[in-house]
């Protein structure tokens, strides 16, 4: 950090030219780099005391300074004086979320989940290198070249951002902060509209459920960030032409090179394309279902370790915390059938999914109303489809592949109700099968 030194009014340490302000406080200046030639922001930072908070602040920008990331602002340097700091930044041509929402209005569902997804990804760069950022619609940035970009930093209490990416979100679809209980009204101390108590979530769009589930007030009922990844990546644009040519193109070398069923489960809309999975040309013998999700996948949807084999076919994973609500009771089952030849899989994968398209009620009678009917999923090892039910009893999200002589089953269920705040059922689901997918490409 450089040590302040005297210098006409507006030139900082003798080489940053403030040229005009950027906010309302006068904290953030437009300036030029009169050394490299290049346009930057400078932004004012009061220091606390002497102390942990001080502490925890320079360790915060020390952080940053190594955080080289398209959706985080870069930190180029760092004038001190006694009792304040001045970050100079990389020039961002572009408004805020907040700014932009104001000037034309809510963003469309397919743009708010491409932000939401370039914000995750931020978060998770920045989750990496220790530095905590904030989220909000006033340090979100959408620059005129397109980029994503966070420019500011979260203050030492711990905050939930997914939970400040679901007010995020909320902004960007309904152009207002939302008006929940434990969420203030404002966005960085400024009203962006008169709150409207009513509504609270989002009324309507793709998104709803997840925002909902996001600005949920106890956190048990949020989504994870994987969940929350696999919704915006199912709302998002689909890739450009020119990516979709290449994911193709890789697609043909890798069926070339390993005669084996290469595929990408739901792939990203921007960003670095999900790697290949190669599966096995044909299964010699059926694998355990009770080997196919590790302890550590389990834990991640808060199951227990050990599971419960059902027969030879079938494994069982129950909640750890039997003592939790029944809206917070999960149980995934994964069954796997192996067949002599991939024509009869092919025919009996056609023959569930078509029975499952039929039935109405449970095997003790129960109605059941389909939250989505059964419906082939592309993109799924050789043949897949997806389906979600309720009995108004329990809720559960289900997918079918076949993968050369096998027909998996993977089904994720929650007690408790009818309802799934924020898709999360069913993100369980798809989470389950692709790490059922990872593990039966190691199977030789």
């Amino acid at each position: 950090m450089t040590e302040q030194t005297r210098a006409p009014s507006n030139l900082l340490a003798g080489r940053y030219r403030l040229l005009e302000r950027r906010d309302r406080t006068g904290t953030a200046w437009r300036a030029r780099d009169e050394v490299l030639h290049r346009d930057v922001t400078v932004s004012e930072v009061r220091l606390p005391p002497p102390g942990p908070h001080r502490d925890w602040l320079l360790g915060q920008v020390r952080a940053a300074a190594d955080l080289r990331h398209p959706g985080v602002v870069t930190l180029h340097d760092v004038i001190s004086a006694p009792d304040r700091m001045w970050l100079v930044l990389e020039s961002i041509d572009g408004r805020s979320l907040l700014q932009t929402v104001r000037a034309e209005g809510p963003l469309a569902p397919e743009r708010a989940a491409d932000v939401g997804l370039r914000v995750l990804d931020a978060l998770t760069a920045a989750h990496g290198r220790g530095v905590r950022l904030s989220a909000t619609p006033d340090t979100v940035l959408l620059g005129a070249d397109g980029r994503v970009v966070l420019t500011g930093v979260a203050g030492p209490v711990s905050a939930d951002d997914l939970r400040d990416l679901g007010a995020t979100l909320f902004t960007a679809l309904e152009g207002r902060a939302p008006a929940t209980g434990s969420l203030p009204p404002l966005v960085g101390g400024i009203p962006l509209a008169d709150p409207d108590p009513t509504t609270g979530t989002v009324t309507h769009g793709p998104l709803a459920p997840l925002v909902e589930g996001l600005l949920a007030a106890d956190p048990a009922h949020r989504p994870d960030a994987t969940s929350v990844r696999l919704t915006l990546e199912r709302i998002a644009p689909a890739p450009p032409a020119s990516r979709r040519r290449h994911l193709i193109t890789a697609a043909v070398a890798a069926v070339a090179l390993l005669a084996g069923a290469a595929f990408w489960l739901w792939p990203r809309a921007s960003g670095p394309a999900t790697p290949p999975i190669t599966l096995p040309a044909s299964f010699a013998t059926a694998p355990d279902p009770c080997s196919l999700i590790s302890k550590e996948q389990a834990a991640e949807l808060t199951l227990t370790a050990e599971p419960r084999p059902v027969g030879k076919t079938e494994c069982d994973w129950g909640t750890e915390d039997s003592s939790l609500p029944e809206s917070l009771q999960y149980t995934l089952t994964v069954e796997v059938l192996r067949y002599p030849t991939d024509e009869r899989a092919h025919a009996d994968h056609a023959r569930f999914m078509a029975s499952e398209a039929k039935q109405d009620r449970t095997s003790a009678g129960v109605p059941l109303r389909r939250v989505r009917p059964a419906t082939p999923q592309s993109g799924i090892a050789t043949e897949a489809y997806t389906f979600t039910t309720t009995n108004g009893i329990t809720y559960n999200s289900g997918v079918v592949f076949r993968a050369a002589n096998l027909v998996v089953a993977v089904q994720y269920q929650r007690g408790g109700g009818a309802e799934d705040p924020g898709d999360r059922t069913r993100s369980g689901s798809l989470r389950a099968t692709r790490w059922v997918l990872e593990a039966l490409s190691r199977a030789r």
